[in-house]
Formats: C-alpha cells, sequence, structure tokens
C-alpha cells in the first residue's frame, strides 16, 4: 500500500509550508460565509489565492472536493475557477437540519 497522509488545520497558514505537486487530491469543508450563529470564522469564503495555493500543492490532474454552502457555493465554485481548477462536476448532498430560516412552524397551521 502506498503511503498517505491527511492534513488537519487552516489550509491558509500550512500549505505554505508544503511542496508542490505532493497531493493526489483535497477534501476540505471551508467556511460557507454565512455566519453561521454569528460566528466570526464564517465571514467569508477562502479566496482565490488560498485555492491557487492548494491547486499548487496537488498534483497535475488532482482532485478537489469542497463542500460549500446552498446560498453561496456559486461563489466558492467561482474562487475555486479563477484560481485555476477545472470545474468538472458538481455532487450535491441535500438534507434537512431542523433550522427553518423564514418560517414559524408553531404557526405555520394556523394560516
Amino acid at each position: 500500500m502506498g503511503q498517505w497522509s491527511i492534513q488537519v488545520g487552516d489550509v491558509g497558514k500550512i500549505a505554505a509550508s508544503l511542496s508542490a505537486d505532493t497531493f493526489d487530491a483535497c477534501f476540505c469543508d471551508p467556511p460557507y460565509a454565512l455566519e453561521f450563529m454569528g460566528k466570526d470564522w464564517d465571514r467569508c469564503l477562502p479566496g482565490v489565492e488560498v485555492w491557487g495555493e492548494i491547486l499548487r500543492i496537488c498534483k497535475p490532474g488532482a482532485w478537489l472536493l469542497a463542500f460549500g454552502g446552498t446560498r453561496t457555493f456559486h461563489r466558492l465554485a467561482c474562487n475555486i475557477e479563477d484560481a485555476g481548477w477545472t470545474i468538472k462536476d458538481c455532487i450535491m448532498w441535500l438534507h434537512s437540519m431542523g433550522f427553518p430560516k423564514s418560517l414559524d412552524l408553531g404557526k405555520a397551521d394556523d394560516q
């Protein structure tokens, strides 16, 4: 079996220390820019420079799987593409979290 490793951390901080053309794939769950529950870490999407750095450390032909929010994935995809990645497919994982955003379910039956 070949060697493998999992790198855990903020890619903006650790990627610069990694060699170019090292990884066969990148699977990540970046911030969605939804300001989830008022958290500062979720205020903005990773920019083009971050995705460019990921491209640098990945081997040619590597795959990138980046999770995104339903309301902001299009901006995420643009940043990824602008960094030099080729968008080939989009995988959707749709599920309900039980957080209604604009409807008070307690009053829904009254209408």
